[in-house]
């Protein structure tokens, strides 16, 4: 949809003033100023006219324990299942915050509000995400080290900002470890260059927001101002 038609379906102002507007460098996009009242703007945008944010539609927040072998991109066109796909139709078009490959499980977000998708994606924003990992092998304070220090794997500095074991048996460790941006297979690709395979790996936290006794592909509703006081 075009920016200045996007503005006057939310009820801020006519399309014509929405092109003033914009042409007036008030009106940004993901934070950014735009002057161009024609440009094309997706769903999931966060578009504010003179500092206020606008929506089109309901806002919808979504808790979501995601299954292991669901995909979460919705963009994947040949993905067998799709996390959209397992949300009630009731619910209008929602889309997931962040990443959480189709291997892993657990916590993430999907809803219909531009800003918060930029909030807890963006890493100036530092939100962190909590993930329960269990890798073959032991784990020593060495291997702990080296997950903070981080590694170089195709140009991308991967790292966490803590780790600690939360059980360890024959040859299995499983830690809690965490991380404040989330680059694509992030965990996986730095403990496969460590040495050690993942055998299961389950976000249990994201912000302030616990996964807690959400079972597995089960969604709870929250409202705005729950959402916003975790990544504040």
């Amino acid at each position: 949809m075009k920016l200045n038609l996007f503005i006057a379906k939310s009820g801020y102002c006519s399309r014509r003033k929405a092109g003033d507007l914009v042409k007036d460098g008030k009106v940004t996009v993901n934070g950014r100023v735009v002057t161009e009242p024609w440009s094309e703007i997706a769903d999931r945008d966060a578009v504010k006219a003179c500092g206020k944010l606008l929506s089109s539609e309901k806002q919808i927040y979504i808790l979501f324990n995601k299954p292991k072998g669901v995909t979460a991109t919705c963009e994947d066109k040949y993905a067998e299942e799709k996390i959209t796909d397992l949300i009630p139709k009731r619910f209008g078009r929602v889309y997931p915050v962040g990443r959480l490959d189709k291997a892993s499980r657990g916590l993430i977000i999907l809803t219909n509000d531009g800003e918060l998708c930029h909030r807890f994606t963006h890493p100036k924003f530092e939100i962190e995400k909590e993930y329960r990992v269990t890798i073959e092998g032991d784990v020593d304070n060495s291997t702990i080290s080296k997950l903070k220090r981080g590694i170089c794997d195709h140009d991308e500095i991967l790292k966490v900002k803590s780790a600690s074991i939360f059980k360890a048996w024959a040859n299995k460790t499983q830690l809690d470890v965490i991380i404040c941006e989330g680059k694509k297979r992030h965990l996986r690709r730095l403990f496969e260059a460590l040495d050690h395979k993942v055998l299961d790996l389950v976000r249990i936290r994201i912000g302030r927001i616990n996964l807690g006794p959400l079972k597995d592909g089960k969604l709870r509703l929250v409202d705005k101002k729950f959402i916003y006081s975790a990544c504040s």
